[in-house]
């Protein structure tokens, strides 16, 4: 999978990547492991673990509630379409969100994120989102 033009940044285990798909929640990233053999929950090791929920998520949190103020963060581990081990890190939002000249709408605010919208946002605008948040990291 190419994301180098998402990538926000990278770690000993894994690569924190903004997710093209920001129309609903403004900040979701993904974090991929860099393992090639990792392909899913059960192959993560006691190291990407450990990063990942001490480092990667709590920094992800705080930089995208410094920008966009999220109300709560959701994880998702699923890797139907895409099997490799990553985890979705979806900043949830109550009520609409106005960034960058923009509405953001979380269709769903208490419930599943899913389905996902997956109208890609304009590509500077992605790169304006990443570049903020790797701004807070």
């Amino acid at each position: 999978m190419d994301y180098t033009q998402q990538l926000i940044k990278s770690y000993s285990y894994w690569d924190l990547v903004l997710n093209k798909f920001q129309s609903q929640f403004i900040g979701m990233c993904f974090a991929w492991s860099l393992r090639k053999e990792a392909n899913n929950l059960i192959d993560m090791n006691l190291e990407e673990r450990g990063e990942l929920f001490s480092l990667i998520i709590p920094e992800w949190d705080k930089a995208v509630r410094e920008l966009f103020n999220h109300d709560r963060s959701n994880l998702a581990i699923i890797g139907n379409e895409m099997p490799h081990l990553h985890v979705h890190l979806i900043p949830r939002y109550f009520s609409h969100r106005y960034f960058y000249g923009r509405e953001f709408i979380d269709p769903n605010p208490k419930g599943l994120f899913y389905p996902l919208d997956r109208t890609e946002l304009p590509s500077e605008l992605q790169f304006q989102i990443r570049d903020d948040i790797k701004s807070k990291l």
